[in-house]
């Protein structure tokens, strides 16, 4: 009898230690599974973009789902979303354990501003009378809510900043579309060169060093490294912002796309190529070939960081730089970020 008290006892006592130890590693794997799922919802907070998709982050504890639902738009530029992270975790001896959180995000477009449908500050040179640089809004009606509420500058230059080469006309644009305008160039003003290059730049509210080093904004495609993405592949509803990482980067026909794409040196554009956003570069653009851009264009930022970037030079091409805020909001989109809303994060069980 007594050892049968002592077997029971015994037994009694593994059951307990059994259970304390399952409990034990219940916790640390639920534990685990809310750290994936936590550090997967700063990274993609960190990043910055707003998916449509779901994505997820892989690690050695285990995998997260990241996903959006729109809730509310805000205003032209802001739009609150649900974010919701579901993390997953297995442990070594075999538990599965899930956690799921989730907050209210406002998500915010850049705050750059457009004076112009092609903006030089470190000057411009048309050649013969080829071109149209317009900066009438060439947004359809209703194909978003700022389209056609407000037309820009067709070219945006110091005074004495634009030259032409051929085709009469001293190109002043009287710093209000008078009568000395030359052709293919409209807008309001058609040619605006009233203000001093650095006021030109300030103004847009770029921040150019940020987007060189990723500061402002992460880059989801550095050419370097990652390659030119292939629009084919990529959701319609995806802006992508593309970084040139190079002195000097070249586009043709194998280049056109969408979204922002920000150029640390000059640009130089052959054959046929194609935009919808806004082309940011540091340096000047040299074009020689086909090309329509429908957004905005801008050139000369190495001046924010004390560079002396050269003249633009739009060449003999067939060129068209056309204002269109449509792609300009959703290529500033694009480069927004998120910022959760306080006292809205929860668990979701």
């Amino acid at each position: 009898m007594a050892l049968i008290a002592l077997s029971g006892l015994a037994a009694a006592g593994f059951m307990r230690a059994n259970t304390d130890y399952r409990v034990s590693s219940n916790h640390q794997a639920a534990l685990h599974a809310f750290n994936v799922a936590d550090a997967a919802r700063s990274s993609f907070m960190a990043r910055g973009r707003v998916r449509s998709d779901t994505v997820v982050y892989s690690s050695a504890d285990g995998r997260a789902d990241v996903w959006l639902e729109p809730l509310l738009a805000v205003d032209d530029s802001s739009t609150l979303y649900r974010l919701t992270t579901a993390g997953a975790h297995s442990s070594p001896d075999g538990l599965q354990a899930f956690r799921q959180v989730s907050s209210i995000i406002l998500h915010k477009a850049a705050g750059f501003s457009v004076n112009a449908a092609f903006t030089a500050p470190n000057g411009l040179l048309k050649n013969g009378t080829s071109g149209d640089v317009d900066g009438h809004d060439w947004a359809s009606l209703g194909a978003c809510s700022v389209a056609g509420t407000e037309d820009v500058a067709g070219l945006a230059v110091p005074p004495g900043g634009f030259a032409q080469s051929g085709g009469g006309g001293n190109g002043n644009g009287n710093g209000g579309g008078g009568t000395d305008v030359p052709s293919g160039f409209a807008g309001n003003p058609a040619i605006d060169s009233t203000k001093a290059a650095m006021q030109l730049l300030t103004e847009t509210g770029i921040d150019w060093r940020g987007l060189l080093d990723g500061s402002f904004a992460e880059a989801d495609y550095i050419l370097s490294s990652d390659g030119y993405p292939n629009f084919g592949t990529l959701r319609s509803d995806e802006w992508p912002l593309i970084l040139a990482d190079a002195s000097d980067y070249t586009v043709g026909n194998n280049s056109s796309g969408r979204g922002t794409l920000v150029v640390q040196g000059d640009l130089t554009i052959g054959g046929n190529f194609s935009w919808d956003g806004l082309i940011l570069v540091g340096g000047a653009i040299r074009s020689n070939g086909i090309e329509d851009v429908d957004g905005a264009a801008f050139t000369g930022l190495n001046m924010l960081l004390g560079g002396n970037p050269g003249i633009t030079d739009l060449g003999n091409g067939n060129w068209n730089y056309h204002y269109d805020s449509c792609n300009v909001l959703n290529a500033l989109r694009g480069i927004g970020w998120p910022v959760e809303e306080p006292g809205t994060w929860i668990e979701v069980f």
